[in-house]
């Protein structure tokens, strides 16, 4: 008992997701949430992601990339992984990486 089932997921925010200071919304609202995993621009001007954490947590961060973002943005579509199981983290928190 007391033991967590974590789990992991991809993802990618399509819009206006860069120079509105999406990631760092996105890596803020994570931690909030207690997620572990990392964002970053893309070359096609979306953001791209992944994030480990119980299924409400990553819940309630699916529902924020595809409804809140950061104030400036626009979001236009976000595509999701399928929730895979998974035993622990593989990073310490969530990170912006370049």
């Amino acid at each position: 008992m007391g033991t967590r089932q974590l789990y992991a997921c991809d993802f990618e925010v399509f819009g206006k997701v860069q120079r509105v200071f999406f990631r760092k919304y996105t890596a803020n609202k994570a931690k909030d949430l207690g997620l572990h995993g990392w964002c970053k621009n893309t070359s096609e001007g979306s953001v791209k992601g992944q994030m480990e954490g119980t299924q409400q947590e990553l819940n309630e961060m699916k529902y924020w990339l595809q409804h809140r973002g950061s104030p400036k943005s626009r979001i236009d579509g976000v595509n999701f992984s399928d929730m895979i199981p998974t035993n622990m983290y593989t990073l310490k928190s969530f990170e912006i990486r370049k």
